[in-house]
């Protein structure tokens, strides 16, 4: 049974102000509190970017090498490597939003850890092919389970203008996971990379036991007491003075957003759904407030895909040989993970300054200009003579876009998850973008060997180029401006009601007025 507590007495007199902030007066410590809770959710994250290096490092170990006692086939190889995408989705659509509505965000993330050390372990030990899908299965689900409750949490534990920032560092924590593993696999055997990984997810259970649940989930359940304690952990550790102005806010940003959602209604222990869950689930799915963002979210995951060229990833190295590269290709690829990682920390500095939108503009022009001039060396200038030189175009440009992908496109998609849905909803609508995203990027993989038989390496170039272009056009006219605003700000811009104005500028001051007439993207 959650545990109760009575609703705050200054919740009407608060409304009646009027007045939203977008940040508080607290110390130094309030951001140090947020920046720990950050970097011990982060080790998910690493542990995601060793699970998705695991598999090219089996694969690489195991694949078509008589010398080894579990030696996979082409179509075991191929099995091995796409159960991930399978489960990915699977486990983000039906089963994330329930455990985090169920269960809690830090619970869910907590639980997760659990069958990611077995998945390890059992590795370790492997003796039988149906163990290795076993353990792809099992990594499929816990990236699955895991995407959308650390963007739900990092969304709701952050100030505003913290959150962009927060968002990015834990992003960039899965590039760190992807490196470590590389670096492992250096250096040691498979089963043994297996066994030295099996000690993150103890860590992260150790650590994740010790930070406090969100805030905002606690409200929603009428569990206020531990709300108010929880904010004053993530505050800096304050007393509950200090934190009541912020804690009345959420309180009434949370009965506001459930109010409006009539399927359901605060009673007793939490919130009661009426008709079952997957009834009221459906219900606020189908709410403007969900569809409009979630329909964002998406279009921007398929831009990123696109942007990001991740479909030519798993064939990269075959790709540089084709384009006669002067380079050992397995060194670009070390030295695009190191750009990668360099522009999401750039992205970390800037973001407070710049926003999103600006970033995310001029980031992603740079790359749709790399792409197309890939397509334009391959068309010309490959086979040249009179300018050996322009061997190291591709090279130049594909470094290039891996550097720009990192400072916004790599990271975009998460931040706005993090911020973009409604309380009611918020964990399905995660589920589904992270489900779906796995889901777009599989079938681009798959369908990319296929479609460059077709029409060439140039012309996938320019198929890809023009659609990064597409995806410039389409951030600069629908893509709002989420830094520094409160969840409650963002909310807004997805109602016919709201400054245009504010919509695409970075937050300052929250407004209350908003002007009607406005066009939603």
């Amino acid at each position: 049974m959650c545990r109760q507590a009575e609703e705050p007495e200054s919740l009407d007199s608060w409304s009646e102000s009027g007045t939203v902030k977008n940040r508080y007066n607290y110390s130094r410590r309030s951001t140090f509190a947020q920046v720990l809770v950050t970097l011990i959710q982060n080790w998910l994250l690493i542990e995601m970017g060793l699970y998705s290096a695991m598999i090219t490092t089996v694969i690489g170990a195991l694949h078509l090498n008589p010398e080894e006692a579990l030696s996979m086939s082409d179509e075991q190889a191929s099995w091995f490597g796409s159960l991930p995408f399978i489960c990915h989705p699977l486990a983000s659509l039906l089963l994330s939003g329930y455990f985090q509505d169920k269960f809690g965000r830090k619970t869910t993330m907590v639980i997760v850890t659990i069958p990611t050390f077995i998945a390890w372990m059992s590795l370790h030990f492997a003796q039988s092919i149906y163990v290795l899908y076993m353990v792809s299965a099992i990594t499929g689900m816990c990236t699955g389970l895991t995407e959308a409750p650390i963007h739900s949490y990092i969304g709701e534990v952050s100030e505003p203008h913290l959150r962009g920032t927060l968002s990015s560092i834990s992003t960039s924590a899965t590039l760190i996971g992807i490196f470590v593993m590389y670096v492992l696999s250096y250096l040691f055997d498979w089963r043994s990379v297996a066994l030295i990984c099996s000690a993150s997810p103890v860590i992260t259970f150790t650590c994740m036991t010790q930070i406090p649940e969100s805030p905002t989930w606690l409200i929603v359940k009428n569990r206020y007491e531990d709300a108010r304690k929880s904010l004053c952990w993530l505050r800096g550790w304050v007393e509950p003075g200090k934190v009541e102005e912020e804690f009345q806010a959420l309180v009434k940003h949370a009965k506001d957003s459930l109010r409006k959602n009539k399927s359901a209604q605060s009673v007793g222990d939490g919130l009661i759904k009426e008709g079952g869950y997957l009834k009221t689930q459906f219900k606020e799915m189908t709410s403007r407030k969900v569809l409009l963002p979630l329909r964002l979210i998406l279009i921007v995951f398929v831009f990123r895909e696109i942007t990001t060229f991740s479909a030519i990833r798993p064939y990269l190295i075959g790709e540089l040989h084709k384009l006669r590269t002067p380079i050992n290709a397995k060194l670009v690829l070390i030295i695009s993970e190191v750009l990668v990682f360099i522009g999401a920390m750039l992205n970390v500095a800037f973001l407070h300054r710049f926003g999103k939108r600006k970033i995310a503009i001029l980031a992603n022009g740079i790359v749709a200009l790399c792409i197309l001039g890939t397509g334009v060396y391959s068309s010309f200038l490959q086979d040249s003579t009179w300018m050996p030189q322009a061997a190291w175009l591709p090279v130049i440009f594909w470094l290039t876009l891996n550097f720009f992908c990192g400072f916004s496109a790599v990271l975009l998609p998460w931040q706005l998850v993090c911020e973009i849905f409604p309380i009611a909803g918020r964990g399905l609508a995660c589920g589904i973008t992270a489900g779906t995203k796995y889901l777009i990027q599989s079938a681009m993989i798959k369908s990319y060997l296929f479609i460059e038989n077709w029409i060439s390496l140039s012309g996938m170039m320019y198929l890809y180029g023009t659609g990064a272009v597409l995806g410039v056009i389409h951030l600069y006219f629908c893509l709002p401006e989420t830094e520094g605003k409160t969840l409650q700000q963002i909310e807004t811009y997805f109602t016919k009601n709201h400054d245009r104005k504010e919509k695409y500028s970075i937050g300052k001051a929250a407004r209350v007025d908003h002007h009607p007439g406005s066009v939603d993207c």
